[in-house]
């Protein structure tokens, strides 16, 4: 693991065999019947051993305390695994969560991270942030991990959304053309969110999402004068794009009816703020270290920056 992400992660090393496989740490957030749910799906987590379990956090509102009571358990699942392995163990996981919650009505959302996810260079905010709240939960005694959200990893994040976002026009001019407007209108509100959010990133600001970091962004470069208003209609659209309906915990953000009506509008718009703002990412990403976004050669955008060498992040 890199030397830096070692020195604040120091407890991920494989539990030694004697920790109770079933015992977690008291948090006073959760209620004895939660807390068994959690502990036994911990319990078949470690039984399994596929990924190996290296810690596991509360996180989430129940870990914050803002909760209330309709909403879930977020659970952490921290794992010996390749990223590219990530896929496969969180669905299975959320098979094993989903047997706790049959067994013991307690709503369950486990999220299963790879020990390379914490490298500096790869980590997420959501990451980050989640484990800002964490609450250790086991192995018993485990210290919290905390970890700073880097240009290094503002500048990989960046990249990611960039990548997204050009695939998204194409995707979206082939919607409109097969009069999905919905599915169009949808990929135009999250394109323009993913360049507010890279651009916010970017100036390591991390708390936001969906609609919040749409006001952030014009908050912080529109009405600062750093980008110019032309900008302001794509936001707006954006914005109201967003459906004002209550949601599950892991459930798509909805689209609002009106933004479905108006999808060649916003997909127009769109492009607008694509043309404005991908330059200024890609001057700042060049600015700050880090891998670049992985984008193979054959399929690179035409603003990609010039591949750099990394080593893929070293397993725990």
């Amino acid at each position: 693991m890199h030397p830096t992400a070692l020195s604040h992660t120091a407890a991920l090393r494989r539990p030694p065999p004697r920790v109770a496989r079933g015992v977690i740490a008291p948090t006073p957030t959760l209620t004895a019947r939660e807390h068994a749910a959690v502990a036994a799906l911990i319990a078949r987590v470690v039984d399994r051993d596929d990924p190996p379990l290296l810690h596991a956090l509360l996180f989430g509102s129940k870990a914050r305390g803002d909760f209330d009571a309709a909403s879930d358990v977020d659970v952490m699942l921290i794992c010996d695994m390749d990223p590219e392995e990530r896929r496969a163990a969180a669905a299975a996981l959320a098979r094993e969560a989903d047997d706790v919650a049959r067994a013991t009505g307690v709503a369950l959302e486990p999220w299963a991270v790879a020990c390379a996810d914490l490298e500096e260079g790869w980590r997420t905010p959501m990451l980050v942030d989640a484990l800002e709240d964490g609450l250790p939960l086991w192995p018993p005694g485990a210290p919290p991990i905390r970890l700073p959200f880097t240009e290094a990893d503002a500048r990989f994040c960046a990249g990611c959304l960039l990548d997204w976002v050009y695939e998204g026009g194409t995707e979206a001019r082939a919607a409109l053309a097969d009069g999905r407007w919905a599915d169009a209108a949808r990929r135009a509100r999250d394109d323009i969110t993913r360049l507010a959010t890279a651009a916010l990133l970017l100036e390591g600001d991390t708390r936001h999402r969906n609609v919040g970091s749409l006001r952030r962004f014009r908050r912080r470069f529109v009405q600062t004068g750093m980008v110019a208003p032309v900008v302001l209609p794509a936001l707006a659209w954006a914005e109201s794009a967003y459906a004002a309906l209550p949601r599950h915990a892991g459930e798509a953000a909805r689209l609002s009816a009106a933004a479905a009506e108006t999808a060649p509008a916003g997909c127009r718009l769109a492009a607008v703020l694509e043309a404005v703002l991908v330059p200024w990412i890609l001057d700042r990403m060049r600015a700050l270290p880090g891998p670049a976004a992985a984008t193979s050669p054959a399929a690179a955008p035409p603003w990609a920056p010039p591949p750099q060498t990394a080593a893929a992040p070293a397993r725990c």
